[in-house]
C-alpha cells in the first residue's frame, strides 16, 4: 500500500476496492467517497489496498501461535554471492522511489512490500499523466501476453493489459517477468507523482491472473543465495541514503540484532503483535492480540478506524507543536519484544513546500519553543477489508526507525533499530 501522510481529519470514509473477474478481463473498482478521488488515493488503491477476489481465509489469531524471539548471528548474513544494493531518493519523506530496467529503459519505480504486481506507463499511453513519465517500450525481448486489465477510481480509469519482458536490478537479472502496461489514464490522478511505476513484493497470492511477482522469479530463477530482502529508510527529505538490499541487509545499516517474526499470512507481509500500549499501558488498542502489517508502500501507521480514532484521542498531537514534551510513546509488543515510538518518531512538521519532517530530524527544542508552528502525528484511519483485516500498518515512519528484512526463505519479518548518519 501506499498512503502519503496528511493531516487526519475526522470523518474521514474508506475507499473500498474489490475485484471481479470477466471473461479474460479483470476488472478493479475503487469506490469514490467523495467527488475528487486524490492522487494518493489511487497511490494507495495500486498497492496495499487491492482485494483479489482469489483471497483466502487465514485462521483466526486466538489459533495462531506467537514465533519465538530469533536472534541471528550476523555470520548467517554472509553470502557467497555479493548481496545487490539500491539507493533510493526520498521523496518529502511520501515517497521512496529507486532504479530498475525494463529491457532497454530505467524507470524510478516504488518498490512495495503491500503489493504484488508491477506497474509502469506504457509508450502506448497518450495522456498527459502518462506523458510526464519515461514511457515503456518493449525490447526485443518482450512478449505480448494482452491480458487486459482495467482500473476504476471514480473520477476515472486506467486500462492496461499485461504482457513480459526482461528486467534488471543492478547486476540481477531476471527474464520473462510479468508486468502491467498502463495504456489510458481518464482522470489527473497521475500527473505530478514522482515515480514511473511501482515493483510489488508482497506475496504472490496478491497478484492479478496468477502471474508471479518479481520477486518470485528471482526466487525461481535461482538468482540470490538468500531469498530475502530488506529496506534501511532515511527519514532525511531529498537523500539518497535510503537503500533496498536484496539477498540479505547491510550489517553496517543496524544496531545490534535482527529479531525475526513468523508471518502469520502469506498475502500481506503480516505478523501478529500481542499488544499495542500507550505510555507502557493496556488501553484495549489489540485486544486478544491484533495483525499488524511491515508495508513499505505507506508513509503512514494506519489503524481500524475505531482503534485509531482513539489513539488520537491519547497521541493529540496539538497543531502548533506546543504540548510534544507530554505526549505518550506508542509500543507495538510482538513477539515479547517492545517496538517503542516516541513522540519525536511520530510528530511531523509540515513545511511550506509539502516537506514532512520527523521531530527525529529536527529540533525538539526548536518546537517546544514555537520556532514551527505547524505539526501532525503520522497516524491515520483505514480499515483493511477482510479476510486479511482488521489489521494495523506499520509505514515509513515506523520502518525508518526500524531497519525491515523480509524473508522468503524462512517467511519471516526481521526488524532491527537502524544506524541514523
Amino acid at each position: 500500500m501506499l498512503l502519503f501522510i496528511i493531516p487526519i481529519v475526522l470523518g474521514l470514509q474508506q475507499q473500498g476496492t474489490f475485484l471481479t473477474e470477466k471473461p479474460n478481463k479483470f476488472t478493479i473498482k475503487l469506490k469514490a467517497t467523495s467527488k475528487e478521488v486524490k492522487q494518493k488515493q489511487i497511490y494507495d488503491f495500486l498497492t496495499t489496498r487491492q482485494t483479489y477476489f482469489r483471497q483466502r481465509n487465514i485462521d483466526d489469531l486466538d489459533y495462531l501461535e506467537y514465533s519465538s524471539q530469533i536472534e541471528r548471528n550476523e555470520k548467517m548474513n554472509k553470502k557467497t554471492q555479493k548481496p545487490t544494493e539500491l539507493s533510493l531518493h526520498n521523496y518529502k519523506n511520501t515517497q521512496f522511489t529507486g532504479p530498475i530496467q525494463i529491457g532497454d529503459q530505467e524507470f524510478q519505480v516504488i518498490f512495495d512490500t503491500g503489493s504484488a504486481n508491477l506497474w509502469i506507463d506504457s509508450a502506448k499511453c497518450d495522456n498527459d499523466g502518462c506523458l510526464q513519465h519515461t514511457q515503456y517500450k518493449p525490447s526485443a525481448n518482450g512478449q505480448h501476453l494482452g491480458y487486459p486489465l482495467n482500473v476504476e477510481f471514480g473520477t476515472g480509469d486506467l486500462n492496461g493489459e499485461i504482457n513480459s519482458d526482461t528486467v534488471k536490478l543492478g547486476e540481477i537479472t531476471i527474464v520473462d517477468q510479468n508486468l502491467a502496461e498502463i495504456i489510458e489514464e481518464n482522470g489527473a490522478v497521475f500527473q505530478n507523482s514522482g515515480f514511473d511505476g511501482i515493483v510489488g513484493l508482497a506475496y504472490p497470492s496478491m497478484a492479478a491472473y496468477n502471474f508471479k511477482p518479481l520477486f518470485d522469479n528471482i526466487m525461481n530463477q535461482k538468482l540470490l543465495d538468500s531469498n530475502s530482502f530488506s529496506f534501511y529508510l532515511s527519514s532525511k527529505e531529498g537523500s539518497q541514503e535510503s537503500q533496498i538490499t536484496f539477498g540479505g541487509y547491510d550489517i553496517d545499516k543496524v544496531q545490534g540484532s535482527i529479531r525475526y517474526h513468523t508471518v502469520i499470512d502469506k498475502y500481506y507481509w503480516m505478523m501478529r503483535a500481542q499488544n499495542i500500549l500507550v505510555d507502557g499501558k493496556d488501553v484495549g488498542l489489540c485486544k486478544g492480540g491484533c495483525k499488524v502489517i511491515a508495508d513499505t508502500g505507506t508513509s503512514l501507521i494506519t489503524g481500524p478506524t475505531d482503534d485509531l480514532l482513539g489513539l488520537l484521542d491519547m497521541a493529540d498531537v496539538d497543531s502548533s507543536c506546543n504540548n510534544v514534551e507530554k505526549l505518550p510513546s506508542i509500543t507495538f509488543l510482538i513477539d515479547d519484544f517492545h517496538y517503542v515510538m516516541e513522540p519525536k518518531d511520530y510528530v511531523m512538521e509540515l513545511l511550506d513546500n509539502g516537506v514532512e519532517i520527523p521531530l527525529s530530524d529536527a529540533s525538539a527544542t526548536a518546537f517546544i519553543e514555537g520556532g514551527h508552528r505547524n505539526c501532525i502525528g503520522a497516524f491515520m484511519p483505514l480499515d483493511v477489508q477482510e479476510p486479511q483485516g482488521p489489521a494495523w500498518i506499520l509505514g515509513d515512519i515506523f520502518l525508518s526507525k526500524y531497519l525491515s528484512v523480509y524473508d522468503r526463505d524462512t517467511n519471516m519479518i526481521g526488524l532491527g533499530l537502524a544506524r541514523k548518519n
